[in-house]
């Protein structure tokens, strides 16, 4: 294979680093300025192409990562962000980030190829690439790899619009698909390519445009599509810790009005060097916390998994379902602390039934790492009992009365506003 990959650090050499996020694209790929027209073709909007076999991005674009990227059936994914010029970006008093129109937020999700595809797409397990940049997809070579869509988080006059691309069999572009797409493929660890072991068979399904409202609607009370990221929180502690700064030598983003006093900043849930809790808590909120939060789509549920969330019983401590049917395995609670085999919440990680896993979408195969991760986690928690303390079953249970109260209230006041 001429790709090579690595188990090392995320972190690379920071001038270098900084070099690659400041832009090493190529600059002869054409400019986007698209005020209302969707492109038909991804090459139209100059955001990837294929070159002679190369893949190209253009000299604008400004390559970030996450502290902890979302899980995606082991998919791997490289980012950009392009911005208007004399575009910057606004600093909101949370610490989200509010982009200006004519903002373009790209995602590539993609894989390396195994090396027998006789019997359809068969891809590698592997964490990332070899890169400086993590999952750099520029000059890379594409003989080996795999790419299979591209999505746009593009910003108008009137809001966000989320455009999912769907790269061609030949792998030279790809096409618009508002409808989605479904295929299966085959997933293989290097240890079983080389010796013939068994292969995971999965479903890969490209969102389509409502699906894509599905995640993006962070707010029930607007209703509008967001960027779930990148905000500050998911920047500042990176790995890459200058990406911020790149941001703000491009001057995209003036650092002064970064906020000091953020609540709460996600690490990588790969670091050891961090906390269990401040890991476990990082791989939940990106892969759930969009969701499971005060305003967000599960907000009914009353359990919130983003990070700012402090409420032990809101993040499943002893926590009774509001209505999780089969979902709950037969538990009782979210989290049983100190043990994760009663725990709803890594039963339902778990899960392969479509009518209990979490998430919901994003993925048909299991995160072995994120399971273990929560469980740890779960594990580690002082075994207190939900019988006797931390509360008892009754006092979880007015707990959700009280909530679905209150939520009942507020989403009555909401669809009135919305009705206005």
């Amino acid at each position: 294979m001429k790709v090579l990959f690595k188990r090392a650090s995320r972190l690379a050499a920071a001038a270098m680093v900084l070099a690659l996020m400041v832009g090493c694209g190529q600059a002869g790929l054409p400019r986007f300025q698209y005020a209302d027209a969707v492109p038909e073709r991804l090459s139209t909007w100059g955001i990837l192409a294929v070159d002679q076999g190369i893949i190209q991005a253009p000299a604008d674009a400004m390559a970030y990562t996450l502290a902890s990227p979302l899980f995606s059936d082991q998919a791997l994914k490289f980012r950009t962000l392009h911005l208007p010029e004399g575009g910057q970006v606004k600093v909101t008093e949370s610490g989200r980030f509010d982009y200006p129109v004519g903002t373009v937020i790209s995602k590539t999700f993609f894989y390396v190829k195994a090396d027998n595809q006789a019997a359809g797409p068969s891809f590698l397990s592997v964490s990332h690439l070899e890169t400086d940049f993590p999952d750099d997809l520029r000059g890379q070579s594409i003989q080996d790899l795999a790419l299979i869509e591209t999505r746009l988080l593009v910003r108008r006059a009137a809001g966000w619009q989320a455009l999912p691309y769907r790269w061609l069999p030949d792998q030279q572009d790809a096409v618009l698909m508002p409808a989605g797409d479904l295929f299966v493929a085959d997933m293989v660890s290097r240890e079983a390519e080389r010796n013939g072991g068994e292969k995971t068979s999965f479903a890969y399904q490209v969102p389509n445009q409502n699906q894509c409202a599905g995640c993006h609607v962070l707010n029930q009370s607007t209703k509008a599509l967001e960027p779930i990221g990148p905000h500050q929180k998911h920047l500042a502690s990176a790995g890459l810790g200058r990406q911020l700064e790149a941001w703000n030598q491009r001057g995209w983003l003036a650092t002064t009005d970064l906020r000091a006093d953020l609540a709460w900043q996600q690490v990588d849930y790969k670091d050891e060097s961090a906390s269990l809790e401040a890991r476990a808590r990082s791989y939940l909120d990106i892969n759930c916390g969009h969701c499971h939060s005060p305003s967000g789509p599960a907000d009914t549920s009353g359990l919130y998994l983003n990070g700012e969330t402090v409420d032990r019983v809101r993040l499943g401590w002893c926590k009774a379902p509001i209505a999780a049917g089969q979902g709950t395995g037969g538990r009782q609670f979210g989290i049983v602390p100190g043990h994760p085999e009663n725990s709803i919440l890594v039963y339902r990680m778990q899960s392969e039934d479509p009518g209990a896993m979490m998430p919901e979408l994003g993925r048909s195969l299991l995160h072995d790492e994120g399971i273990q991760l929560v469980a740890d986690w779960v594990a580690a928690m002082p075994d207190t009992g939900c019988y006797e303390a931390n509360p008892s079953p009754r006092e979880s249970m007015m707990h959700e009365v009280a909530s679905l109260t209150s939520l009942s209230v507020h989403s009555q006041a909401r669809h009135q506003h919305l009705g206005q």
